[in-house]
């Protein structure tokens, strides 16, 4: 089920299947749909659920998100295992997994310097954002290979 929003009335409303275009029941008007925005709609609907349930415990680094995912152990898989793309396998983005596990073991090391460099940055990035920001910028993100 996908839902939309219309833009004229407000309404929001349903539909069984992805359509290109929605006519809205309650007011008749057609809109265009993007099913990136409905699946960003749909990680911000289960960030305020989530936020909702978790109340002040939310901000803890080590805590899981809606998704599962927890900042603070990917932060940690990036700083001691990041050369190996460990904290991509945990965040689900495999194939940048493989990409900086294949730089690090078939180049001996030589690229695995550059790979443990972006890690940290990227370590230092999971540590000081938020959990919306971290699950919107990584674990949600469209990109395969999310890098900063």
């Amino acid at each position: 089920m996908y839902i939309h929003n219309c833009p004229e009335c407000g309404k929001q409303y349903s539909t069984q299947e992805k359509v290109n275009r929605v006519k809205c029941p309650y007011c008749g008007a057609e809109t265009n749909v993007s099913y990136a925005d409905q699946d960003q709609q749909t990680a911000s609907q289960q960030w305020r659920q989530y936020a909702s349930q978790a109340g002040d415990a939310i901000d803890s680094v080590f805590n899981n998100g809606p998704s599962g995912k927890s900042r603070g152990i990917a932060g940690l898989l990036a700083l001691l295992m990041g050369a190996l793309g460990l904290h991509y396998f945990y965040i689900g983005k495999t194939n940048a997994g493989i990409l900086f596990l294949l730089a690090s073991l078939l180049t001996c090391g030589a690229l695995g310097v550059v790979t443990q460099i972006i890690s940290i940055i990227q370590a230092v990035l999971f540590f000081t954002s938020s959990q919306q920001e971290f699950e919107q910028k990584w674990v949600y993100s469209p990109s395969n290979f999310p890098l900063f």
